[in-house]
């Protein structure tokens, strides 16, 4: 079983809550790898994350200048994941929260974040269908937001032996 701390981004970019969106845009566009997030601390401990998505969805709406606004206006929440947690849990959270990344932690230490990049570098397509059709025991336990409708749960079609044939929405009819 692949696990998280197999697949995740470390040495993440960081920003201070109250910095700027200026500066938190500086921190995430660094010469040698260009970021689509950063890390928010207060105090040294991270209480959320500035992203691409974030800046687009809160900060273009305020219509102020990006050194006029702090980081913590526009951030967006911290998701957690185990570093020990299996790579399909993340998958799994992402798709219940439509979220592109979630925080890696240690016991209580920020050690990297994951994101659906990451994931998708793991295997195929189908690799990654395999992983979450889970031939595993963590199949049962399986449950995920539909991607076409994102209100329906996708269920389990199965053959005889109980193998999972495919996944599909009973509200919109998706299937995978």
């Amino acid at each position: 079983m692949v696990k998280v701390r197999d697949v995740m981004t470390k040495n993440v970019p960081h920003v201070d809550a109250a910095a700027s969106v200026l500066e938190a845009s500086k921190a995430m566009n660094q010469a040698h790898r260009r970021w689509t997030g950063a890390v928010v601390l207060q105090s040294g401990t991270p209480v959320g994350m500035v992203t691409e998505r974030s800046l687009l969805r809160r900060f273009i709406d305020l219509n102020k200048r990006p050194q006029d606004v702090k980081v913590d206006e526009v951030m967006a929440p911290l998701l957690k994941i185990s570093a020990d947690a299996p790579a399909s849990d993340a998958i799994k959270k992402m798709l219940q929260h439509s979220f592109t990344r979630l925080s890696v932690f240690d016991n209580d230490k920020l050690v990297g974040w994951v994101t659906l990049t990451d994931i998708a570098r793991l295997s195929s397509k189908e690799g990654i269908i395999d992983m979450l059709r889970g031939q595993s025991k963590s199949a049962s336990d399986f449950e995920a937001l539909c991607p076409s409708c994102r209100s329906g749960v996708l269920v389990r079609v199965t053959q005889g032996g109980g193998k999972i044939l495919r996944w599909q929405c009973p509200k919109c009819g998706y299937e995978e």
